[in-house]
């Protein structure tokens, strides 16, 4: 990087660039950026250094508990990260996840936590070279492997870093690439990621030759589809063309043809991307088993095989929102916003609908009923409770169980005012480690850590609106 010179510079510059192509101004800036990434690449080691003590104290407290526990033995773990993620407001897994993952970081690539710490390195540099360097199993080799990690890590950027790393592994892998693939196949497998604006990702993990085939099939398919969708514009035009001058259509469409299809016709009817046609054509391959490459049948409406879904869904809808009054967004309960099109879609092939009664002013639950019978205690839960109740949580509640928050057996009541939906890992957290809950009038939930920290979840508020009737929910 070039930097300023002394002297007097300020005599033949304007604006931060001086006459020798010296922009000051933008080397003053990309040193404060670079110091500023340096700072957080540091504060994060701090991040990863509390997280790699958690875990090492949770391992601690997993010794002590007798093989025979099974899976409780790893409840200190959870409480420990139950612990850190509610008082920081994150995701308990997550920050479980994480503790893992600092733990290794800092045991096993010390010299790369140092560069870290020191800001030499960003977080993803640190990332690319724990997911390469983490399948060397000889502890001198993996050291050699980080040394010349680092030093590479030095002069290029996360992106292109990975495949350089991933080349150098393979030079000192004690094993084939054959054998290590045979294992790799096992940690394959399907996840789904809620994102912005009522958007979710469906992510793959499997053999690449499968996968690539997957992406180039789909890729197909919708190619042929805009290139159908070109061809119909491109005759319809030639059809216009051949109507106003007379001319035969057929030597209209050449014409056309040759211009493009940005004449009469004002370009492809199908406005799609390749990339929002792909996403059609799988979401329509998967849940209809079909796909009309001809016409685009369940494609050009760009929902992918909506009015297919017979799932067990729940979905939140604003009444006046159902009927078009409002734009109100629609809720899949537990997950994420969705655009009121899909809803209205999926309500279409929902048998029953109950009815919810909220309070106008808090937006809470009133009662639940249906219009041949009243309500009971499983509708008012199941509405109150669209997710687990643990602090940031988001299972869906037919993902979860009721919980009595004072056991059954000791007295507790089974009514809306000592239940409460907890996925199984917070059920089984509650039940099995110092997490305690108490219930507040009004379905608020409060929580006390083995630290002694309070905190409290109140129930999401809800307007009148329409949820799916479900008689085999699984609580």
């Amino acid at each position: 990087m070039r930097t300023p010179t002394g002297g007097d510079a300020h005599d033949d510059n304007v604006d931060g660039v001086d006459v020798d192509g010296v922009d000051a101004v933008a080397a003053a800036l990309a040193a404060k950026y670079a110091a500023a990434v340096a700072g957080v690449a540091s504060a994060e080691a701090e991040v990863m250094a509390v997280l790699a003590e958690a875990q090492a104290v949770g391992l601690e407290r997993v010794a002590e508990i007798p093989r025979s526990a099974g899976r409780e033995a790893e409840l200190p773990l959870r409480a420990l990260a139950a612990e850190l993620g509610a008082c920081a407001r994150q995701p308990d897994r997550s920050v479980q996840r994480r503790m893992n993952d600092a733990h290794t970081l800092v045991n096993r690539f010390a010299a790369s936590f140092e560069a870290l710490a020191a800001g030499v390195v960003s977080v993803g540099h640190v990332r690319a070279i724990v997911e390469h360097g983490v399948k060397l199993t000889d502890p001198e080799v993996r050291a050699s492997f980080e040394v010349e990690a680092l030093e590479r890590a030095a002069s290029t950027t996360p992106g292109r870093l990975g495949p350089q790393l991933a080349r150098l592994v393979e030079q000192v892998q004690p094993t084939t690439f054959a054998e290590r693939h045979q294992v790799a196949r096992k940690s394959g497998g399907v996840w789904v990621r809620d994102v912005e604006d009522g958007m979710t990702e469906l992510l793959l993990r499997g053999p690449a030759v499968p996968v690539h085939g997957i992406h180039d099939m789909i890729t197909h398919i919708a190619r042929d589809v805009l290139n159908t969708a070109h061809a119909a514009e491109t005759a319809d035009a030639a059809a216009a063309s051949a109507a106003g001058t007379g001319e035969p259509a057929a030597d209209a469409a050449a014409a056309g043809g040759a211009g493009g299809a940005g004449g009469a016709g004002g370009g492809i009817v199908d406005s799609r991307t390749l990339d929002q046609v792909r996403a059609d054509v799988l979401m329509e391959m998967v849940l209809t088993h079909r796909i009309d490459t001809e016409t685009g049948e369940g494609l050009g409406d760009g929902h992918g095989g909506l009015a297919s879904i017979r799932a067990t869904v729940n979905v939140t809808v604003p009444a006046l929102a159902l009927a078009g009054v409002t734009d109100d967004p629609a809720e899949l309960v537990g997950r994420a916003p969705i655009d009121l099109d899909t809803a209205r879609i999926l309500a279409k092939s929902v048998p029953g609908w109950e009815r919810v009664l909220a309070d106008p002013i808090t937006g809470g639950v009133l009662a639940v009923d249906r219009y041949t019978r009243s309500a009971d205690l499983t509708r008012h839960l199941r509405v109150r409770d669209p997710h687990c109740r643990f602090p940031g949580c988001r299972m869906p509640t037919h993902r979860c169980d009721m919980d009595h928050g004072e056991d059954f057996a000791l007295g507790g009541a089974t009514d809306h005012r000592n239940l409460c939906a907890l996925c199984r890992r917070h059920h089984t957290l509650k039940g099995e480690t110092p997490w305690r809950v108490k219930h507040h009038p009004g379905g608020v939930i409060e929580w006390i850590s083995p630290g002694g920290l309070h905190y409290t979840d109140t129930p999401p508020p809800v307007t009148i609106g329409f949820i799916p009737d479900v008689e085999d929910a699984p609580f």
